[in-house]
């Protein structure tokens, strides 16, 4: 059965499970440009392109120029993405699982382990979502897939101790700030700040401003003027990462009194970046309880209704019921 299934993840459309039959890449240059359909064997999808083959004849394609995907794609693969959808990352995970098994192409492994990253961090099984990250992170170091990384932004759910200090001791800056972000709320918390600290001085902007967010997190007590500034270290990263700290900044601007700021950045989350559905549904939570606090009952039960219907499965719904 032919396919297409289009996933606005992390800017492109993102397939996986191919049966091996033609592959159609579509790509649009610019903004109201002609789009081109260009048929083939994909070959390789890591870093920033795609390798089509068409007729012996290899061709480079930029991600950033990629509208999406054509394939054939298996059983599993499809149940998986269905469930997800759904709100079912338990039942998810089986189909994805069984997916990578069958699967035979490197490339449509790396997606569908990114499937499985953002299915395990939904149902707080977070040390199953780094391993996949590590795999990802191995085979393709300059991934397309880095804002998926399995950081911890909500100060909720725990991963081995053991875990966190081997990525603590990696020479992958990005597993380094994996580690330490799951130290802030361990025993390790001290060591995960020295390493936080070390990384904010990092010269890759994106890991630089993600540990500088992250050290937000170690700020109770913090006032309107420092607070202030925030926002313009959450722009200077890439549209892609800023889920997470909008996240920490909603959090720290609620417990200074600016409720309505709080609300609008949480609600930026399931409106800018609705593929990371473990970060939507914290968002979801918080708003809810936000909007409570300022008597809109109403508008609170909607936001709820919303997260559990939408993402029965997470931590976030469930303490709804409680």
């Amino acid at each position: 059965m032919r396919l297409i299934i289009v996933i606005f993840f992390l800017g492109l459309n993102l397939p996986a499970l191919a049966i091996g039959q033609t592959d159609t890449v579509v790509t649009q240059r610019k903004d109201g440009a002609p789009t081109v359909n260009r048929k083939g064997t994909i070959t390789q999808w890591i870093g920033d392109s795609l390798t089509i083959n068409s007729k012996g004849v290899e061709r480079k394609i930029d991600n950033d120029t990629i509208i999406k995907i054509e394939t054939e794609w298996g059983d599993n693969y499809q149940q998986g993405v269905q469930e997800l959808n759904s709100g079912n990352p338990s039942f998810a995970i089986v189909q994805f699982e069984e997916a990578l098994t069958s699967e035979t192409r490197s490339w449509a492994k790396l997606i569908i382990r990114a499937q499985l990253i953002e299915a395990y961090q939904s149902i707080e099984k977070y040390s199953d979502a780094i391993r996949h990250f590590e795999t990802i992170l191995r085979e393709d170091p300059q991934t397309r897939f880095l804002p998926l990384a399995p950081i911890c932004w909500t100060g909720t759910g725990t991963v081995m101790a053991d875990t966190t200090s081997r990525l603590g001791k990696s020479r992958d800056s990005f597993l380094q700030l994996i580690g330490a972000s799951w130290m802030l709320a361990s025993p390790q918390r001290n060591a995960g700040i020295e390493i936080l600290q070390t990384l904010s001085g990092d010269i890759d902007p994106r890991i630089k401003n993600i540990a500088i967010v992250q050290l937000w997190r170690t700020r109770l007590n913090v006032t309107d003027k420092q607070i202030k500034p925030w926002e313009k270290t959450i722009h200077g990263l890439p549209r892609v990462f800023r889920a997470g700290p909008y996240l920490v900044l909603a959090e720290a601007q609620s417990r200074v009194g600016q409720t309505q700021s709080a609300i609008v950045n949480l609600m930026r989350i399931p409106i800018l970046f609705p593929e990371q559905k473990s970060l939507v549904a914290a968002a979801l939570y918080r708003t809810g309880n936000l909007l409570d606090n300022q008597g809109k009952s109403d508008l609170a039960q909607s936001i709820f209704n919303e997260l559990v219907t939408l993402y029965p499965q997470t931590v976030w719904a469930k303490q709804i019921n409680q």
